[in-house]
């Protein structure tokens, strides 16, 4: 039998339902992939035609929903004419364009070798509003996501770039394939391109994820390079290809355009700790901030240090979005209705949003949550009869946002149509928005309406029009209180006009528009005569009583070239005073820690540690405990050590300054208060990882040993104990004696105390430290390859015997779990106690509080969970606690880098800067390593958090935390 006809199968059967019938329509097969690397269900006809019996009831078996009252949701599109559905487009004749996956969760050179993936034109042939006719318009496509309909083709986005795609004989299928613009990376995971999206003024525009991108038009030249996120725009014909907003954020997923061309999207991972998914109005030449990610945007225009974002959804994966311009029930004072789906949530939310200012705020309403956990919406798109039809692609995907590693490519996803109950209008095709043209710039900027302003100011952004009249106008209104949307579009305008510059800077009093007027001169990059008089400029405010303008005035000093060498002699003069005054104790810290790695700002730093005022000396130790460049003076070690001896001062502060400088000469002082019962623990141990070069007295080995010992120490001092005892010297009694330790150790500490066999060299107290490890409840928590790693340099029957047998038991009991994850869920609903759960969390116990953070409790190395149970249900939950790998949290993946001085160092990337990647590892330790000295970066496919951890809870405990996990919403 042919196989466009054979594998139909179960699949088939989903059709039947509700008195359809299926028939197959011969065509021409669209070129062939590798059949035997992609799933037999994407082996489907080129052409599905179901012929329905009776009038449609919009298709069978929709999904169990609580949706708003008054609309009715149906099926009307499953399998098999769809699989698993992405986004699309509907064009002018209310036929529906779709990107359909196969089900394969592939990397990028997976997709480039065998594009596996289509896009499908799905028809309703008997005008019911049940698509019953599906044709593969366009096969062998990388990841096609989004489309859009315009003169007789369809522009799709699929990486690398945005195609032109044209059915030029009419049979359903495109013969005609040309790629417009090129360039944008991806690497699979789905943040990368999507669209395009037609705009009102005749451009497409597209979104494109933090995957880098090296833009090339159709004229054949690179329009932008770099790391950043986007919005972007060209011509229909791929000419004239620019950046309309670039960002930090994660992945930018879909926009849609007010009647006068502004335009509203969503962005996933906007922010990152804790994570926000947010609704943006994407401003022209907006570059949007992620403290975390400044390197993406590094030589971007900026305007605002902190753009406006109009919504903060929480961490809920935005997908799909569109206005609902024919809105059924109207909108509340005119407000326009914005329709955003959660891929982690099954909700469809409505936004009412309304003007506020220059730009808009949102409400947010719940319109449609899906009771199926394995439904994923991915889109929703306005019909021409003003209903909505809303996209599921399955359970297949888990590169990205979902709530589990587990793929479910068996579970098909489908199309649904959500309209006014007994409505039965016409479907019809979608018709383009007109844009309502802007007048005047001149006229704009004398409005009193400040969307007219902004309006303006982007005309003469764009247009680049310039004359003295509007230099004037556009003076005076840089100089006024304005909101953060036109506060950027006033400066970009001055910015990309050129009308404003060193001149007006010089003359101006407002600090208000001396502030606006110093970020705005900083961007002429191409001048750096007026870039050195901006610096000298900026110098004069460091010490203003404006507070935004000596943070401004900072930024602009500190990124001069000649920064350091110019202004440490004006700031050193400051210090000449017994009282310094605090904004200029407030520059000076700032100076001096960007600053750090000049020879000039290291004396200066000198000057305030020898300071009579004690504020001066202690902004000077906190500059120093905050660096992470690792710079050390020795003019440096005798105040700190005078600062050591001095009981009035922070301990605390100076000690954690005294480590970042790793001079040995601390260490006897160090040590001495390291082996003093009376001072607090905390302040023992961080004493103890201060040294620097570390030797173990009998009473700091006794409390490393008792720390690790005692349960109700705090998750923190475990795991630091572990990894002092880890790098240190350590006598041979002392290793035999830690034997009993490798027994009861947690999962973290265990991952930490691993190394000590290598240290040993003992085949005996080797297998005495794998007796205990067998016993420790926790075993399983590491891959079989690091015991044998760790045991390499023993006999084998050591791990073979004794190591080997523990851990398959403990493996075949893990496996038994994932079983249990289904009947646990359920005992959580009914018996878990929230209020325990959190006491359990505080406490400490599971040592989840040393890596998250709730309520601000905890520390800030994975995920914040504050708000974790409104996107994870209770089965999510105890799976990522249970198999932590298999819910990796989007820039929470461990990194091992090699770096050229031969060091292998594993971690989380806390940010990209400039100067380098900050990486914080288990035990909270930062490193930060510069970009030269970065010989590899791998990416791991193992989680930091280790397995385990639920095996230092008891049933009932772990029952108890993750429903106090679910209640957190």
């Amino acid at each position: 039998m042919d196989s466009n006809v054979f594998r139909l199968n179960a699949l088939s059967l989903l059709a039947l339902v509700g008195g359809c019938s299926l028939s197959i329509q011969a065509a021409e097969p669209p070129s062939k992939a590798k059949a035997d690397e992609i799933p037999a269900i994407s082996q489907r006809p080129a052409v599905v035609r179901l012929d329905v019996a009776g009038v449609s009831k919009m298709g069978a078996g929709k999904p169990a929903a609580q949706l708003a009252e008054g609309y009715e949701l149906g099926v009307v599109a499953g399998a098999p004419l769809v699989t698993h559905p992405i986004m699309g487009c509907l064009d002018d004749k209310g036929r529906l364009f779709v990107g359909d996956a196969v089900g394969v969760n592939w990397n990028k050179a997976q997709l480039d070798a065998n594009p596996p993936n289509r896009v499908l034109l799905l028809e309703d042939t008997n005008h019911d509003g049940v698509f019953d006719k599906s044709t593969v318009f366009a096969d062998r496509m990388t990841f096609p996501q989004g489309a859009c309909w315009l003169n007789g083709s369809l522009y799709v986005c699929s990486p690398p770039g945005l195609w032109k795609l044209t059915d030029t004989d009419g049979d359903g299928v495109a013969d005609k394939r040309e790629m417009l613009v090129s360039g944008f990376d991806y690497t699979g995971n789905a943040a990368d391109i999507h669209g395009p999206f037609l705009h009102p003024n005749g451009r497409l525009y597209w979104c494109h994820g933090r995957k880098g991108h090296k833009a090339v038009g159709k004229e054949g030249h690179v329009v932008h390079e770099g790391l950043a996120s986007g919005i972007w725009s060209c011509s229909p014909d791929g000419s004239d290809v620019q950046w309309h907003s670039l960002g930090c954020g994660d992945n930018p997923v879909k926009v849609d355009f007010t009647p006068d061309g502004d335009i509203l999207g969503v962005q996933n991972l906007y922010y990152s700790n804790p994570r926000g998914d947010t609704l943006v109005h994407w401003l022209y030449g907006g570059v949007y901030e992620r403290a975390d990610m400044l390197k993406a945007i590094e030589g971007a225009p900026r305007t605002l240090e902190t753009m406006p974002v109009v919504h903060n959804f929480g961490h809920v994966a935005v997908s799909g979005s569109c206005f609902w311009r024919k809105f059924p029930a109207g909108g509340a004072g005119g407000a326009m209705q914005f329709m955003v789906t959660h891929f982690n949530t099954q909700r469809l939310v409505r936004m009412e949003v309304a003007q506020k200012g220059s730009s808009y705020q949102a409400t947010e309403n719940e319109f449609l949550k899906l009771e199926d956990p394995d439904i994923h919406l991915t889109d929703v798109m306005e019909s021409g009869d003003g209903s909505l039809l809303l996209v599921n692609t399955g359970g297949w995907f888990r590169s990205g946002c979902p709530a589990s590693l587990m793929a479910k490519p068996d579970i098909t996803g489908a199309v649904y149509r959500i309209r006014r109950t007994g409505s039965h209008a016409p479907i019809g095709g979608v018709t383009p928005v007109s844009l309502a043209r802007a007048g005047d710039p001149l006229a704009g900027l004398a409005s009193a309406d400040p969307h007219a302003r902004r309006l303006a100011c982007e005309v003469i952004a764009r247009t680049k029009v310039s004359s003295e009249k509007l230099r004037v106008a556009l003076l005076a209104l840089l100089a006024q209180p304005l909101d953060a949307a036109l506060e950027h579009a006033a400066m970009f305008a001055a910015v990309a006009s050129g009308m404003v510059g060193p001149e007006e800077t010089a003359s101006a009093q407002s600090p208000l528009l001396l502030r606006r007027l110093l970020a705005i001169t900083e961007q002429r990059k191409e001048q750096p005569l007026a870039l050195a008089a901006n610096a000298s400029q900026a110098a004069k405010h460091l010490d203003s009583m404006d507070t935004d303008l000596a943070r401004v005035a900072l930024g602009v000093v500190t990124r001069s070239l000649q920064a350091a060498e110019s202004l440490s002699p004006l700031l050193a003069g400051w210090l000449g005073v017994e009282r310094v005054s605090a904004p200029r104790l407030r520059a000076l810290e700032g100076f001096a820690t960007a600053l750090l790695a000049k020879p000039e700002t290291q004396g200066l730093v000198t000057q305030m540690l020898g300071h009579s005022s004690s504020e001066v000396r202690k902004c000077a130790f906190g500059i120093l405990a905050g660096q992470t460049a690792g710079v050390s003076q020795e003019a440096w070690v005798e105040p700190l050590e005078k600062a050591f001896a001095d009981p009035s001062t922070s301990r605390s502060l100076v000690v954690d300054a005294i480590k970042k400088l790793k001079n040995s000469r601390f260490d006897d002082a160090l040590q001495a208060l390291a082996n003093d019962p009376k001072q607090p623990l905390s302040l023992r141990l961080r004493a103890l990882s201060a040294v620097k070069s570390l030797t173990l007295v009998p009473e700091t080995f006794a409390l490393l040993k008792a720390v690790l010992a005692d349960p109700g120490a705090a998750a923190a001092a475990h795991i630091q104990a572990a990894t002092l005892l880890k790098n240190a010297p350590l006598k041979r009694e002392e290793f035999a004696s830690l034997a009993a330790v490798f027994g009861q150790v947690g999962p973290v500490e265990l991952k930490e105390l691993l190394p000590l066999f290598a240290k040993s060299k003992d085949a005996g107290l080797a297998r005495e430290f794998a007796l205990a490890l067998a016993k420790n409840p926790v075993i399983a928590s590491q891959q079989e390859s690091v015991y044998r790693t760790a045991l390499s340099s023993y006999p084998a029957d050591i791990f073979e015997a004794v190591v080997l047998p523990a851990l398959r038991v403990a493996t075949e009991a893990s496996e038994a779990k994932k079983r249990l994850l289904g009947p646990w869920a359920e005992k959580v609903a009914m018996r878990g106690e929230a209020p325990a759960g959190r006491l359990l969390f505080e406490s400490g116990r599971g040592t989840c509080i040393a890596c998250h953070q709730i309520g601000g409790k905890g520390r800030a190395i994975g995920p914040d969970l504050s708000k974790i149970g409104a996107i994870r249900t209770e089965r999510d939950l105890l799976e990522s606690i249970i198999f932590p790998s298999n819910t990796l949290a989007r820039d929470y993946e461990t990194h091992v880098l090699e770096t050229a001085d031969g060091q292998t160092i594993m971690g989380v990337i806390r940010s990209h800067t400039a100067e380098g990647l900050l990486v914080v590892d288990f035990a909270g330790q930062e490193k930060n390593i510069p970009h030269p000295q970065i010989v590899s970066d791998t990416t791991l496919l193992t989680s930091l958090m280790p397995m385990g951890l639920d095996s230092t809870l008891s049933e009932a405990e772990l029952l108890n935390l993750v429903a106090w996990l679910r209640s957190l919403k």
